[in-house]
């Protein structure tokens, strides 16, 4: 959202959490939260900051509605928006499992088609996975150029950058016990 406002990441700080992960068998190195704060600078005036705070958990009850909570909360100087993606508006009570659950319509259907076929064509999960394939034969056959769907604002390599970056730094950051910076110059990105 930032990011076509012109502003890039600039230092991320990040913080985590350990311990359910490893009493539930998984690597000693396992972390259950992590969390990264994010100062951006808009690039053609880095006197404009924004400041992002993602957080990034594994660590739901065993009994949990949700095994992901995707919050998001953007505050800016003319509005807000608020999205709650974990929860739809499907909210199931199940008394054998003794759990509230939340389902996402929207990434699959999982109900079949009158015939009963498979219907999940139109959900984002399905989509996202059928426009990589439909990219990656556009490329093998030559019909597109990876440069072709760099523009169409798909998630490819060079429009997953900054994010890239963001995640590396997060690690880094963990792993360093400091701040880490990112630079950009001319489509070159570099941590520091």
């Amino acid at each position: 959202m930032v990011t076509q406002q012109g502003y890039l990441p600039v230092k991320v700080s990040a913080s985590a959490s350990k311990g359910v992960a490893t009493d539930l068998g998984c690597d000693p190195a396992t972390e259950d939260t992590i969390s990264l704060i994010v100062q951006w600078a808009r690039k053609d005036d880095p006197s404009k900051r924004a400041t992002g705070v993602y957080t990034a958990s594994w660590t739901a009850p065993q009994r949990a509605g949700v095994h992901s909570n995707q919050y998001f909360h953007y505050l800016a100087q003319n509005g807000e928006i608020r999205i709650d993606q974990a929860k739809r508006g499907y909210d199931v009570a199940d008394d054998s499992l003794g759990q509230l659950m939340w389902y996402n319509p929207f990434y699959m259907r999982y109900a079949p088609d009158e015939d009963g076929n498979f219907n999940g064509q139109t959900g984002y999960g399905y989509i996202s996975i059928e426009k990589f394939v439909d990219g990656c034969r556009q490329v093998n056959s030559g019909a597109l150029k990876p440069e072709d769907l760099n523009k169409k604002g798909l998630p490819t390599l060079r429009n997953t950058i900054a994010t890239t970056a963001i995640l590396e730094a997060g690690r880094r950051s963990i792993d360093e016990g400091r701040d880490i910076k990112i630079e950009e110059e001319n489509g070159f990105w570099k941590l520091v």
